[in-house]
């Protein structure tokens, strides 16, 4: 190698190191492979007129967290989401008994309780400065935003790709937004997920809808189409899953692994975006039915216009 390339590349992985540790923290580039985690929580109430999702990426290795924190009040949509925050380099791992997803810079405490096979519960505490809006834009607002919740899982969910957890279960919520305050009870969601290969790599559409008695998760890839669907207590591998392109209202289908076909329609009750490296990931917020069972979740895409769709 040309010593001056070599010099080059010595003084410009300096520069940078030295430009980091004056931020306080690090940058995700894409298609970097680096140990990455991330868990989050969702709940809406039957009418879709209130709910919370947090979401805390962490990437040890790099100093850099991500936070996403949107709130669903009385119909209107409230955001914060940072991606300038350090990261500690402690890993979780699904085997240890506490998984630590904090945020102290963002004022985000975030905890589960048990490894992934046997949780007990999810804890999350957060302060942020909010606005609302459903744009994606990093940094804080001027509204303040408070969430205390629990989570208990019920059943931890079969057939999820390598080194990811998703459970249904019950949720109990204090939320305030400016002087408003209410209190939220019912089904929720979560996940986890570790992984080394690069995060967003590929485009996608992922659903994740839910009742008291059902649930419907699945992923739609170039590489892979996979989920599951439980009802009454009954859980099936999805092997197949055909979203339509997105849209207010949404069709898709869903093959099960005992041939069944499900047939889905999602409508959009609200939506927003996140920024994710140089584009916008796209969440939306519906009201569905799947299969004849009515649900309530979200049907989300990265790259929707690089996707193909049923």
């Amino acid at each position: 190698m040309d010593r001056r390339v070599l010099m080059g590349g010595i003084v410009a992985s300096s520069a940078f190191s030295a430009a980091r540790a004056m931020q306080g923290y690090g940058i995700v580039a894409p298609g970097v492979d680096s140990w990455s985690e991330s868990l989050m929580l969702l709940h809406f109430d039957p009418e879709v007129r209130n709910g919370v999702s947090v979401r805390v990426s962490r990437y040890p290795d790099l100093n850099c967290s991500w936070v996403w924190c949107h709130v669903l009040l009385d119909g209107k949509m409230y955001a914060y989401t940072e991606r300038r925050l350090p990261c500690s380099s402690i890993r979780n791992l699904g085997t240890a008994a506490v998984g630590d997803y904090d945020s102290a810079a963002a004022r985000v405490v975030f905890t589960r309780s048990g490894s992934v096979d046997q949780m007990q519960d999810i804890r999350l505490s957060a302060k942020v400065l909010g606005r609302q809006s459903s744009e994606g834009r990093d940094g804080p607002g001027d509204i303040p935003i408070a969430i205390h919740a629990l989570f208990r899982p019920e059943k931890l969910k079969a057939n999820p790709p390598p080194g990811r957890s998703e459970w249904t279960g019950h949720a109990e919520i204090d939320l305030v937004v400016g002087k408003r305050r209410i209190n939220l009870k019912g089904v929720a969601k979560a996940h986890e997920q570790t992984q080394t290969a690069p995060r967003f790599d590929m485009p996608f559409t992922y659903a994740m809808m839910w009742s008291p008695t059902a649930s419907f998760i699945a992923t739609s890839t170039s590489k892979k189409r996979y989920g599951n669907f439980e009802a009454d207590g009954i859980a099936h591998a999805v092997t197949d899953f055909q979203p339509s392109h997105p849209d207010r209202e949404r069709q898709f289908t869903a093959l099960l692994d005992d041939g069944q076909r499900l047939q889905g329609l999602a409508s959009r009750v609200a939506a927003y975006d996140v920024p994710v490296f140089d584009r916008v990931w796209n969440g939306n917020i519906v009201r569905a039915d799947v299969g004849g069972r009515p649900m309530v979740g979200m049907l989300n895409d990265w790259r929707p216009q690089d996707q193909v769709f049923g």
